[in-house]
């Protein structure tokens, strides 16, 4: 493996690790409700539920950006 790869593949962990961190502080954001959901909504869809992709995450994410 070449150093580019392997920077590019570090540089993705990272990258990665903020997208985690970020997640977690969503979830932090949560009401008693809302985590009731997300963790139904976790247990019931399994691997195809992605928070990430979520629209509440999405528009909190952007308005954390600004």
């Amino acid at each position: 493996m070449d150093i580019q790869k392997i920077e590019k593949t570090s540089e993705e962990k990272t990258e990665k690790k903020s997208e985690q961190e970020l997640m977690e502080e969503y979830i932090k954001t949560f009401s008693k409700k809302e985590l009731q959901s997300y963790e139904i909504a976790k247990n019931h869809l399994g691997t195809s539920f992605q928070l990430e992709k979520s629209n509440g995450f999405l528009k909190w994410k952007k308005q954390q950006e600004t």
